[in-house]
């Protein structure tokens, strides 16, 4: 935990109480975690919050109550009744995990204080009342706790069970397999760190925006502040929307999780953002609701192109001047794969105030999308004035979160993944760069030597506070990540077949901690047919999510997952194969293509495998190959501003002659259009973009 002592505002009661205490404690130089208006437990007649919960290593474990300190009238009994509750709660919730208790006794005893303008009193049956000018005599000075206790007991006040494995890994046996380290990587005690904490149980009357690199934990801030909103306004329709349909079931799961009972889930509404004929989503609930006429999406790719279709559907529906208010809150995850316009209709569809939060990573994006800016993103009043700004205001709730820490990916894989996807070390130039170059900072990298600066030679690394220990100390680099070029894709998959086979057989893994990605998403039919063949005799299935199988479930028992990255993404394995990677090093829509690599790399929680065919795949292997003789860290040329706006200038004019390319070939192929209708240079110039690109 960071020293200091962090203030995180579940739900502010009196404003000025609270952060003069946090004042006080500060200069008393307390280290630790004071939170505001959480937790929320049940109990047997409705929610119990507390007013403050104090997590300190130097001064112990305190809840401090405040609802009677302006109170002249209130009596020491119903303070004591108060303090009682608040005991007997925490406590028997404390008992109920094992783990913090040692024989008959709790491993921390929290400390119950009411909080009082005049009064200074400790009683006989335990009761204290205190004054701000005395509280820092009363906390424990002589408080001592293992590191282990205290990182179960922020667990615990975290409520991060959660993210404790699902899986028990009973059969492995061997203590160097994958499967063993496996184990003992996901058994590490699961703590929220101080960023999560604060974007999961910070709350904004308003806008709030998260954003992180793959595998920070976007998704598990926002099913914690979903169920905690839940918690504190049972009333409230909370929606909680997303890119990828196999997000549906993981959401479900972190938020009954999360939640200290089952949650009402007419309450909690947990819809894809466009749904379909058979599931409901954002899209259609608003359409329903204006009795207007929905589109899927092949009516929508007609008429808009493939590329448009949500976008162009959302744009029509907006056209409706009354767009019904059906959520009190509205949480928002893989931001950047949707359309600005769902933005607009999201903001039109919440209640005042407006409560949003949207999280993102970038470099995620698998539709080519740039996020906007939050002034931009939401739209324009009549006036022409943002509808939305973050602004930053010192003791307030924040309303902008970076997460920097990685817990998915060893971060020598994560390193690769930003490397590769922004073309660091492609031959003829960068395809990609953050736009703000302290956002390498911000997401967990240093500076070895240079300034990150715009124009300026740099060589950064990934700072160690920024990934866990445990990657270093269980998992080998060189067996990590491997990438291998092939002379014809037969070779590519029975080299697969035979290190998967070596992977289940003695590496302790089961077929569902497995994930082949197909890059080129036109290829997975084949390339499931090609797997299913070599496993059929081996007694392990295969799956391809969507295809022959649920959409909502990638991972099936005793079965390995061949599918796209379309429906990978949200989802991680322990081991990884990305199949026929060339696709990724297209000079096609390098940006999507790029970023169809990042993705895949972080979808892998130990081992990431990289294989293709051609030529591509030989540059796409240098580029590796580069990166690993610099020990995993970046030296590079910063782009310059004007640089960086030429990068994204060309990569969206080639994208945007690229949708009208492949608009016209969709439309031949399915006869909507004849060949006599596209001119010769036109038909030309597409059947070259194919050959160059090796598609």
């Amino acid at each position: 935990m960071a020293k200091g002592l962090e203030i995180v505002h579940g739900k502010t009661g009196d404003f000025a109480l609270e952060h003069e205490l946090a004042d006080r404690l500060r200069k008393e130089s307390i280290d630790g975690t004071m939170y505001i208006g959480y937790p929320i437990f049940a109990s047997g007649d409705g929610h119990l919050q507390f007013d403050i919960l104090l997590s300190s290593k130097n001064s112990g474990f305190a809840i401090i109550d405040t609802s009677h300190f302006r109170s002249h009238r209130t009596s020491i009994d119903s303070m004591r009744k108060r303090q009682n509750r608040l005991y007997n709660v925490l406590t028997a919730k404390m008992r109920e995990n094992t783990k913090l208790c040692n024989g008959r006794n709790l491993i921390a005893e929290p400390l119950v204080v009411s909080l009082h303008e005049n009064i200074n009193e400790k009683y006989d049956d335990g009761t204290i009342i205190t004054t701000f000018d005395e509280i820092n005599k009363i906390l424990k000075s002589d408080f001592c706790i293992s590191d282990d206790s205290y990182e179960l007991l922020n667990a615990f006040i975290q409520n991060t069970s959660a993210l404790r494995p699902k899986k028990k890994r009973l059969s492995v046996k061997n203590s160097n397999s994958y499967g063993a380290r496996m184990k003992l990587i996901e058994q590490k005690i699961a703590n929220l760190d101080t960023y999560q904490n604060k974007a999961a149980l910070e709350v904004f009357d308003g806008l709030q925006r998260i954003r992180g690199l793959a595998g920070s934990g976007k998704t598990i801030v926002l099913a914690i502040k979903a169920a905690n909103l839940h918690k504190n306004h049972p009333d409230w329709r909370i929606l909680i929307t997303f890119y990828t349909r196999s997000l549906n079931q993981q959401f479900k799961y972190l938020v009954r999780a999360f939640s200290t009972e089952e949650p009402d889930w007419s309450k909690i509404t947990i819809l894809h953002s466009w749904g379909s004929s058979i599931a409901t989503g954002v899209y259609y609930e608003i359409c329903k609701n204006l009795h207007h006429r929905s589109m899927n999406f092949t009516d929508a790719r007609n008429k808009f192109g493939a590329n448009k279709a949500f976008k162009g559907a959302c744009s029509q529906l907006l056209q409706h001047q009354e767009i019904p208010k059906l959520y009190d809150a509205a949480l928002i995850d893989e931001a950047q794969d949707l359309p600005q316009d769902f933005f607009k209709l999201i903001f039109r569809a919440t209640k005042n105030p407006k409560r949003i939060v949207y999280a993102y990573d970038e470099l995620q994006s698998l539709n080519n999308m740039e996020i906007l800016p939050p002034e931009e993103l939401f739209g324009r009043d009549q006036n022409e004035k943002p509808r939305v700004s973050l602004k930053e205001a010192q003791g307030q709730p924040k309303q902008d979160f970076v997460l920097p820490v990685c817990y998915r990916n060893p971060p020598w894989i994560l390193t690769a993944a930003l490397t590769l996807g922004f073309g660091i070390h492609k031959q003829d130039g960068i395809v990609q760069m953050f736009k703000e170059r302290n956002y390498w900072r911000e997401v967990g990298y240093e500076s070895v030597g240079g300034k990150i600066d715009y124009g300026h030679n740099v060589h950064i690394r990934r700072k160690k506070s920024s990934s866990p220990n445990y990657f270093e100390e269980l998992i080998d680099i060189e067996s990590s990540i491997l990438f291998d070029s092939f002379e014809a894709r037969e070779y590519e998959r029975h080299h697969i077949y035979n290190d998967i086979k070596k992977n289940i057989e003695t590496n302790e893994l089961d077929p569902d901690d497995i994930l082949v990605i197909i890059a080129n998403p036109y290829n997975v039919q084949e390339e499931f047919d090609g797997f299913s063949k070599l496993f059929a005799e081996d007694d392990i299935g295969v799956h391809a999510p969507g295809i022959i199988s649920s959409y909502e479930n990638i991972f099936e028992h005793n079965s390995i997952a061949v599918t796209t990255m379309y429906r990978a993404k949200g989802n991680e394995a322990p081991v990884v194969y990305l199949v026929g990677a060339e696709y990724c090093a297209s000079l096609v829509e390098p940006h999507t293509r790029r970023n169809f690599l990042f993705t895949a790399l972080t979808r892998s929680k130990g081992w990431i495998r990289v294989s293709g065919v051609g030529d591509q795949m030989r540059n796409l292997t240098k580029e590796f190959s580069k990166l690993k003789q610099d020990n995993f860290s970046l030296k590079f040329k910063y782009p310059t501003e004007f640089e960086l706006e030429q990068i994204r200038t060309l990569n969206n004019d080639k994208n945007e002659k690229r949708k009208i390319q492949t608009d016209i070939l969709y439309k031949l192929l399915n006869g909507q259009i004849s060949s006599a209708d596209v001119p010769e240079p036109m038909k030309t110039e597409i059947l070259n973009s194919y050959d160059q690109a090796g598609v």
